[in-house]
């Protein structure tokens, strides 16, 4: 597989205008990843209604074009979804990078030619580590927890 194949369309598109960028909105939860192979750094924030679904959700990065993209496919996809499904759906992407297993999750597709390069998919999943660190730690600063 070439490099080429790895930055293909939907990762470029994604890293280069990502979605969730811009936090317009009050969070409930936040957290910070770090990626200590790449030195990715990322912040995601959520806020989260009293049913556990995501009604909006955010990232800042200074982060390599995977991460972002990443991050960016993630705040497409994570809306209106419960923090159950999400844990799963991390559990999914995480097997299927780390260990071949099939993915269920057709939307992040374009992440699997990662599980190619073992160097990057610690870029790949900082988001979705992330996200989970999220679910558990309220934003002190938000006054809302909807």
């Amino acid at each position: 597989m070439s490099l080429n194949q790895l930055y293909q369309d939907k990762i470029k598109q994604h890293s280069q205008s990502p979605v969730g960028s811009n936090l317009d909105f009050l969070p409930t939860h936040k957290a910070e990843g770090y990626n200590a192979s790449c030195g990715d750094e990322l912040e995601i924030y959520l806020q989260l209604n009293n049913h556990q679904l995501i009604k909006n959700i955010a990232f800042k990065s200074d982060a390599c074009a995977i991460c972002t993209a990443s991050a960016s496919l993630l705040c497409e996809y994570g809306i209106n979804k419960s923090t159950t499904r999400l844990k799963q759906d991390s559990s999914d992407l995480t097997a299927t990078l780390k260990s071949g297993k099939p993915l269920t999750l057709k939307s992040m597709e374009c992440l699997t030619a990662v599980s190619q390069y073992p160097s990057r998919i610690n870029c790949a999943l900082l988001p979705w580590e992330t996200l989970l660190l999220a679910f558990n730690n309220p934003d002190s600063l938000s006054d809302v927890n909807q």
